[in-house]
């Protein structure tokens, strides 16, 4: 008798990395259109037959994939988070002190979320859920956190309700400062109530909070130079 499992070609075993990587392509093609739809037409106005339509694929095959139009947005956020990640890390490559990096990634990104549409829109629709809010935009600041955290320069009283309060209240400050007479400055001001939280006494929290920043530029990346995010990058 043969053993179980011995009917198992070697096409159908070897192939097994061939399908997992058109299943991958598909996604990120679903991605890609889907953001270049979301950035021409107003996203409510977006259907999922328009994003199956763009990228070629039908209903299922979208569904196999994401549970609406909505849950695509999460990966796109984390890929324009990566690519702002990168030019912050660029600014900062000569900087070792954790305050100064998070005050300018706060108020860097700050500027960068309140001039893009659909960071704007993920951020004012909360049934988007707070852990996908996290997985977008949470993950790129957790790390210079914790870097503060381990070298002792931030101090906090309770690491879980600290990051949970810093993530909401970024989150609605900048809604608020983007209805501000001068969103730029209510970032700033933002960046130095995050750095108190975090232990840094008030004159050193707002001289890092108010100091020269490059001009953010809009991104002008087209959708379809997408690319899906190594997944080490946002875990």
């Amino acid at each position: 008798m043969e053993a179980a499992g011995s009917n198992l070609s070697p096409t159908t075993k070897t192939s097994s990395p061939r399908v997992t990587r058109k299943k991958q392509q598909t996604r990120n093609r679903i991605i890609r259109e889907a953001e270049r739809l979301m950035r021409s037409t107003p996203i409510d106005e977006v259907t999922i037959a328009d994003i199956t339509g763009a990228a070629d694929v039908g209903h299922g095959t979208f569904y196999l994939h994401f549970n609406s139009k909505y849950e695509v947005l999460v990966p796109i956020i984390q890929q324009v988070a990566a690519r702002w990640d990168t030019v912050i890390q660029k600014h900062l490559s000569h900087e070792d002190d954790p305050a100064f990096v998070m005050g300018f990634a706060i108020r860097y990104m700050g500027r960068v979320i309140i001039r893009d549409e659909l960071w704007i829109w993920m951020l004012e629709h909360s049934g988007v859920p707070m852990q996908d809010m996290k997985d977008a935009v949470g993950r790129f600041a957790a790390r210079d956190f914790g870097k503060g955290l381990l070298s002792g320069r931030f101090v906090v009283p309770d690491l879980s309700l600290t990051s949970t309060f810093m993530m909401g209240g970024y989150i609605t400050a900048l809604l608020a400062a983007r209805q501000s007479a001068d969103p730029d400055k209510s970032i700033d001001q933002l960046s130095e109530l995050m750095l108190r939280s975090l232990g840094i006494n008030a004159t050193e929290a707002g001289v890092i909070s108010t100091l020269p920043l490059p001009a953010p530029v809009r991104e002008n990346y087209q959708a379809a130079d997408w690319q899906p995010i190594a997944e080490s990058t946002i875990r």
